[in-house]
């Protein structure tokens, strides 16, 4: 039989019941449900239903099919859930799914199940708004768009059609991904059910939900402590991203196992209908996020910087590795330079990057000049070559696995293909998997330091001594326990002794670091927080040291140019060459106490200066390729 179906929201609580609207020609049917997971389980198939055939909707306006009700037992778990329409004039017999089932145009209809109680640490977030910008049914879609034109206004499309992650038209049939021909790149089965029968296989609790339950309730995160998503998650609400941004500042974590991340921004609206100022991919009045407030902020990295191969077999990429000694790579037996992932193709066929410049170690950091946060470790790096198509960065594109903390934890692999290479075996993806997972189900933390700062800002120097601290918001008992560890370049994580601080003399070689610390109450509460930072040689500690005294001498000889005041006319720093003498020095008079503060400063410069000048700092840091 072919049939038609959708239910009328992607989202229904164990105990409730599905609201499913189906069109067939068949005068009965019937309706299985499937639990798609680990293994693909007959939960149920109902009896039969009159069937009738309904006209098919546009792709912009509800087809508003008239609904079937469908009772969700209160005893199911959370899970992903297929509805397979079948001829209610067979007689009942227990009905078997194939994985290579799940996706298809007709007949299917997928929906998830959330439970109000809480019992995982995990939630898994399906990118419903990804799947219906690319679902073609009733004639056009965002890409799609044979009913109507799209223009410089926001394109909509419904969520109330068939298709969404399965059962509807595709906008591109004949994009074939060369390296998963089961099933086509716009769907459930193509992106998301790859991470997903690996996270049940590994025995990880995980719960589900969708895209739309984060846009319509940020409460929704609360009680977890981490939020995954996964495969292709382009499509994000301003909801959804102030949620997800307030969860990791409040000590919740976000993994980001996918690529192209965020990178259209959409409107949703109360009747599941989806816009976005979506006109032919590159025009320069797109509504993309990094045009008004860079996805990076939140996710770390960006397409923008980034780039895509649509056809075809690509260019054997993966990741080089950057200071392996991260607890990202724990146990994995790697060294600054291996590489991982490019016999899979890993890299692809979507990914995103950030601008990278060298740090004063050698190794690759963020410039931070795209919105990209300054301390995004960069981990793994993929440099894009000319095949790559959307390459805007040209020879600067690149794919960054990385990972930076705000209070939580927030981790990016910067690709759409993980979940497949994860599912294939690949050791080093699912050893970094599995150590993303371990560690992000405990509560994030603040690590701060090394301490004390000087200039306000926080220096390791090499061979020095310094104190990190954890700004930990409970109460510290006398059984509450800590455990930190130190890593440095290739070096393994060794323990280190400390409490709510702890104290330790940096190696006195220069390079990466990264201290974490491990916090455990008498009730079990865990939680985790880390710090990743450059270690500088006594030579780039001088300089560094000379250039804030300099910053200080300017400042007291001009008290106008606060670093908070923004340069412009009659505000010109030093060391612009439109500093105007008359207009900019004489803005403010001088006193005999700004006087004597000069004369001290500069005798403190010549002093700092001599001091560097000790140092042979014409050699740079060596740096990796």
């Amino acid at each position: 039989m072919s049939a038609l179906a959708y239910p009328g929201e992607s989202t229904v609580f164990a105990g409730d019941r599905l609201a499913l609207h189906v069109s067939t020609s068949q005068l009965l049917y019937r309706v299985a449900i499937f639990r798609i997971g680990r293994d693909i389980v007959h939960m149920t198939t109902t009896s039969a239903r009159s069937g009738r055939s309904l006209p098919a909707g546009l792709p912009d306006v509800d087809w508003g099919w008239p609904p079937e009700y469908v009772s969700i037992p209160a005893a199911w778990s959370s899970g992903v859930y297929l509805a397979l329409i079948i001829d209610g004039a067979e007689p009942v017999e227990p009905v078997k799914l194939a994985a290579a089932d799940v996706d298809g145009r007709s007949d299917r209809a997928l929906f998830v199940v959330r439970r109000h109680d809480v019992a995982a640490s995990i939630l898994y977030k399906l990118p419903l708004a990804t799947y219906h910008a690319y679902n073609a049914s009733g004639g056009g879609s965002i890409y799609n768009t044979s009913s109507f034109a799209p223009t410089l206004a926001r394109t909509v499309v419904t969520m109330r059609r068939p298709g969404g992650g399965t059962g509807g038209d595709l906008s591109f049939p004949e994009a074939i991904d060369v390296y998963d021909l089961g099933t086509p790149r716009e769907g459930f089965a193509h992106w998301d059910l790859p991470m997903i029968r690996w996270l049940e296989r590994e025995g990880i609790a995980v719960e589900y939900c969708t895209d739309l339950d984060l846009h319509r309730d940020p409460l929704i995160l609360h009680g977890y402590r981490l939020l995954v998503s996964a495969g292709h998650d382009e499509y994000w609400s301003a909801q959804m991203r102030r949620a997800v941004t307030s969860f990791v500042a409040q000590g919740g974590n976000v993994a980001f196992f996918c690529g192209n991340t965020s990178w259209w921004e959409i409107e949703l609206t109360d009747n599941n209908a989806m816009s976005s100022v979506h006109p032919p991919v590159g025009h320069p009045r797109g509504g993309n996020w990094w045009r008004t407030e860079p996805e990076n902020a939140m996710t770390g990295v960006s397409y923008r910087q980034g780039g895509g191969w649509w056809n075809g077999p690509r260019e054997a990429l993966g990741f080089t590795v950057q200071h392996p000694g991260h607890w990202v790579f724990d146990g994995l037996g790697l060294r600054a330079g291996d590489s991982f992932g490019a016999p899979e193709r890993l890299v692809g066929y979507e990914c995103d990057g950030a601008v990278l410049e060298r740090g004063p170690d050698g190794f690759l950091r963020a410039a931070g000049t795209d919105g990209s946060p300054q301390d995004l470790a960069v981990l793994g790096v993929a440099w894009l070559g000319d095949g790559w198509q959307d390459r805007t960065a040209g020879a600067e594109a690149n794919a960054v696995l990385g990972a930076f903390s705000n209070t939580g934890t927030v981790f990016t692999c910067g690709t759409t293909d993980w979940p497949r290479v994860l599912e294939a075996g690949e050791p080093v993806v699912a050893g970094v998997t599995r150590n993303v997972l371990a560690r992000l189900v405990a509560r994030g933390v603040r690590v701060l330091g090394p301490l004390p700062s000087r200039y306000g800002v926080v220096l390791a120097v090499a061979g020095a001594e310094a104190t990190f601290q954890v700004a930990y918001d409970r109460p510290v008992s006398e059984t509450t326990r800590f455990s930190w560890t130190f890593a440095s370049q290739d070096g393994p994580a060794g323990p280190i002794p400390g409490g709510v601080t702890c104290t330790m003399r940096l190696p006195e070689a220069p390079g990466r670091f990264t201290v974490t610390v491990t916090v455990e109450d008498d009730d079990g509460q865990k939680s985790f927080g880390w710090s990743s930072a450059s270690i500088l040689s006594a030579a780039q500690a001088a300089q560094v040291d000379l250039l804030c005294q300099l910053r200080d001498l300017v400042i007291a000889a001009s008290p106008s140019l606060k670093p908070t005041v923004e340069v412009g006319p009659g505000n010109r720093p030093f060391g612009d060459p439109n500093w105007d003498p008359v207009r900019d020095g004489l803005r403010t008079a001088l006193s005999g106490e700004i006087f004597a503060e000069i004369e001290v400063r500069a005798g403190a410069l010549a002093a700092l200066a001599a001091h560097a000048a000790a140092f042979d700092a014409t050699t740079s840091p060596t740096a990796i390729q």
